[in-house]
């Protein structure tokens, strides 16, 4: 328990009803006494007149009083010292007055005179009276007795005045609870109300506004579409608004949807200090609005209504509670806009479906859940499948196949393929739900013949590979080919290796010939070099006179042979409309995976090569070399560059944003994003983080990096939460240079308080190499941050130091599987069985499981029936900047 000085002395400063006990004590008694605080400071006299104090001034040394007062110490168990004086009939003590745990409080100082030690010829001043010293020690010990209890009794006081203030508090709270489910229990008593909706939602409004104490509540309606109209508007049907401020009933009549930003059927809590854009601002201007809530209400499950509660002139923010209340008003309001729908609908006539259904060009057959025969089907569809065994096939694959959207629960838009032997076509079937006549949810299926469609598509993909002139296969045919010959050489399949080939002044021969001519070339090229390399390879145009020759499982003395063949053949004329032509080629050659284990890398490398061998002279070919691609900027320059952006508030380092979406709901949807940061460089350009974030770990300027983009992540999330995606989370790598960093729990919280993100929204990743460092001190560390309310993730996990145990010991909330093992999920067993142990492993201890680097639709089925609960990955979408991920995600 610590307490300043000024805390310590309070008591007596104050309390002037003790100073007379004192001062009446001492007269009482003939002694004289001071009271000091604990740093020596004094506080009160108690001499009867200036006579007597300058008495005891000149016999008593103020020396010898400090000396006496320094003697003192906190949870000391000495209460009464004697102090030294000059004169064997002067009596000087010190009695220690301490606090409920025996800190020092203040010192009372007391003076007398011992009548029997008076010499003979001493003198005393008027005033004085003297006493004996078996008098004068009782009245000490009488004190400290005294000084015990009275601070006993002094801290019950205060306990009963915390006590009292906790009570009040309480009952402060328990008013307000009162008070709220007061409200709610009106609410829903207007559940059973027969008035009709708009008079019922005018007490809704009003009942709700006046116990938030807000200016309006205001519930606005979407209008039919009209083909007269380009736009649907929207009118204000009801409201309550402040005595004190005029109707807005009038100015939000007909107003066009576009211009009532919020209506687009998510859900809007704006404060008076919140980031509004544009359309926004100028919304809440027109009618002096300074916060609001909108929430959506529906109708038949699209979109109709917005019950909006809004402040005017005022500032006002909201609590979470007050968000809670406001979803659980809405609510209300959807169940009675529900029912009185339902009550009021007429059902429409089988006659009237029959006659739409039977007009619309496909076939369509409804089917109720758990029934084999179908509620309605059209001639189109009976002509479609005439078959008796299309239709039982139909019906096992689409109605009662475990993928049945009602059995999986599923019931959006559903789309998928299906061909009929019997009548030998393809159809496309898709399938929703639908409210059936009877008020029963029920599937629609809707049969489109696709056949021509198939065989369109299968002459495209056939033709997609290709290069139009030569035959040869295309760009993207090489990418796909050289990722499947690099994951085959890693697994030891053998190594293989990698040609980029082009041509010696081409341009000129395209120049001298024409472009006719020069395409004959192109196409000669190109049928010398499938003779060469036969089946032993594959030859792709890369583009222009560019081409690449992918060897598989091919040691150094094959692909030299290769090579060879290739530049000896170009060295040879070519022979042209009667006329021999020369034209050589430059080659630069990579070998996988010895060279690289990436598409990007190894085309890289292949090209440092090749522009080798074309410095080297004509028809040359080059092996790559660590040499050939040491970057010309010496990593002094880089470092320079580095200190300077930092230096320049990091404006140089870019956020951007990959989504991670949601597997575990209806549709995927994307639930949030990670944060990753570029460098875009003024002097080198856009950098990976790769080429620069383990030198900025090593000069320490990832510290000012990682805030930087702490803070500028944050800000986001907070600006998406209150536009419409209170859902949404962002994920921030915190290197483990900052983690380290003392002060690291602080710049996390300040950074949450200044941009006012929700902690629950923010999870921060931490890789598998702080299992090398200090382990405990790293947990406390998590601890702390995860007290602030926001999420740990492990990122990378598999890769780095980390065992099973460190589940266990880490306080995490998320594990990110890292993508090496996602390569080969659903065709290697190794990376299935991990994945799948993993996840059983996560789910048991309550941790959600996320899957990076998924790329491929096969990945993303392999991980259908393991635990997982999001996936991150260019099958979904790469990383953007903000302005395109907002464009596509918050919408």
């Amino acid at each position: 328990m610590t307490e300043t000085t000024t805390e310590k002395t309070q008591l007596f400063e104050q309390d002037h009803v003790l100073y007379g006990i004192l001062a009446s004590f001492c007269r009482m008694h003939h002694i004289y006494g001071q009271i000091y605080d604990c740093d020596g400071r004094l506080c009160q006299d108690f001499f009867t007149d200036e006579e007597v104090e300058d008495y005891f001034k000149r016999n008593i040394l103020q020396d010898q009083v400090m000396i006496l007062l320094s003697a003192f110490r906190d949870y000391d168990a000495e209460n009464i010292i004697a102090g030294h004086t000059n004169a064997p009939h002067l009596m000087l003590r010190g009695v220690a007055l301490r606090g409920e745990y025996g800190e020092l409080r203040n010192i009372v100082v007391l003076y007398g005179v011992d009548e029997k030690g008076i010499e003979e010829g001493e003198c005393l001043v008027d005033g004085l009276v003297a006493t004996d010293s078996v008098v004068f020690d009782d009245a000490c010990a009488f004190l400290e007795q005294f000084g015990i209890g009275y601070y006993q009794q002094k801290v019950r006081s205060d306990h009963l005045e915390d006590d009292l203030a906790a009570k009040r508090e309480k009952e402060e709270t328990l008013r307000a609870t009162v008070q709220r489910n007061e409200v709610m229990t009106a609410l829903l008593k207007m559940l059973e109300s027969e008035n009709d909706f708009q008079k019922v939602a005018e007490e809704i409004l009003g009942e709700t506004a006046r116990y938030l104490k807000v200016s309006d509540g205001f519930l606005l309606r979407l209008s039919r579409p009209d083909q007269l109209k380009n736009e649907r508007s929207v009118d204000m049907i009801c409201e309550y608004h402040d005595a004190t401020l005029p109707s807005l009933l009038s100015r939000m009549s007909d107003l066009p949807q576009s211009s009532v930003p919020f209506f687009t059927g998510k859900s809007y809590t704006i404060a008076s200090d919140s980031i509004m854009p544009e359309d926004f601002s100028s919304f809440f201007l027109s009618y002096d609005l300074t916060a609001g809530v909108f929430l959506p209400l529906y109708i038949r499950e699209e979109l109709g209504m917005y019950f909006c509660l809004a402040q005017r002139k005022d500032p006002r923010k909201w609590s979470v509670e007050e968000i809670r209340f406001l979803n659980d008003v809405r609510r209300i309001l959807q169940t009675i806009l529900s029912k009185r729908i339902t009550k009021n609908s007429l059902a429409s006539s089988y006659a009237a479906i029959d006659a739409i259904l039977e007009h619309t060009g496909c076939g369509i057959v409804v089917y109720a859940n758990g029934q084999e025969e179908p509620l309605y089907r059209n001639e189109t569809f009976q002509n479609q499948l005439a078959d008796m065994m299309d239709r039982e096939i139909f019906r096992r694959q689409f109605v009662t196949h475990p993928r049945n959207e009602q059995e999986s629960g599923h019931f959006g838009q559903q789309e998928r393929e299906f061909y009929a032997d019997g009548a030998g076509k393809w159809f496309s079937c898709s399938s929703c739900k639908i409210h059936w006549v009877d008020g029963r949810d029920v599937l629609m299926y809707t049969l489109y013949d696709i056949t021509q469609l198939k065989k369109y598509q299968k002459k495209i993909l056939e033709q997609a590979d290709l290069d139009d002139l030569t035959g040869l296969y295309n760009r993207h045919r090489f990418h796909s080919d050289f990722e499947k010959y690099i994951r085959d050489a890693i697994r030891g399949d053998g190594d293989g290796t990698l040609l980029f080939l082009d041509l010696d002044d081409f341009n000129a021969l395209n120049d001298g010939l024409g472009h006719l001519l020069a395409d004959q070339f192109l196409k000669m090229a190109a049928e010398s070099l499938l003779r060469i390399t036969d089946r032993d390879a594959q030859c792709y145009r890369i583009g222009g006179d560019q081409f690449a020759i992918l060897i598989p499982f091919s040691g150094k003395d094959k692909a030299q042979g290769i090579v060879n063949t290739v530049l000896n053949r170009f060295a040879k004329p070519w022979r042209l409309e009667d006329n021999d032509y020369y034209c050589t080629v430059g080659i630069g050659v990579v070998q996988f995976p010895k060279d690289g284990d990436k598409v990007d890398i190894l085309t890289q490398r292949a090209d440092y090569a090749l522009h080798s061998a074309k410095k080297r002279g004509k028809n040359q070919a080059e092996y790559y070399s660590a040499v050939l691609s040491s970057a010309p900027v010496a990593r002094l320059d880089i470092e320079k560059a580095m200190r300077e952006a930092v230096a320049d508030d990091c404006s140089e380092f870019e956020i951007y944003y990959q989504p991670v979406v949601d597997i575990t709901k209806p549709g995927r949807p994307c639930c949030g994003a990670e944060a990753l940061v570029r460098w875009n460089s003024r002097k080198f350009g856009f950098m990976m983080p790769d080429k620069f974030i383990p030198l900025a770990e090593y000069l320490g300027l990832i510290v000012p990096i990682g805030e930087h983009v702490l803070v500028e992540a944050c800000r986001r999330c907070r600006y998406w939460n209150d536009y419409g995606h209170p859902e949404y989370k962002v994920n921030v790598n915190l290197s483990i240079v900052q983690l380290l960093q003392n002060n690291i729990v602080s710049v996390i919280e300040h950074t949450m308080e200044l941009t006012g993100i929700n902690p629950k929204n923010l999870t921060l990743e931490i890789t598998e190499g702080l299992a090398i460092h200090d382990l405990a001190r790293i947990c406390g560390t998590l601890e702390e941050i995860r007290s602030l309310g926001c999420r740990i993730a492990l990122d990378d996990f598999g890769t780095g130091y980390s065992s099973l145990n460190h589940l266990k010991e880490l306080p995490l909330d998320v594990i990110k599987i890292d993508k090496c093992f996602i390569n080969d999920v659903g065709r290697d067993q190794f990376s299935d069985a991990f994945i799948k142990t993993v996840s059983d492993l996560a789910d048991t201890i309550d941790v959600n499981v996320v899957v990076e680097g998924v790329e491929e639709p096969r990945q993303e089925k392999a991980l259908d029936h393991m635990k997982i609960d999001m996936i991150q990955g260019y099958l979904y979408d790469r990383p953007l900047c903000k302005e395109d991920f907002e464009r596509k995600y918050l919408k």
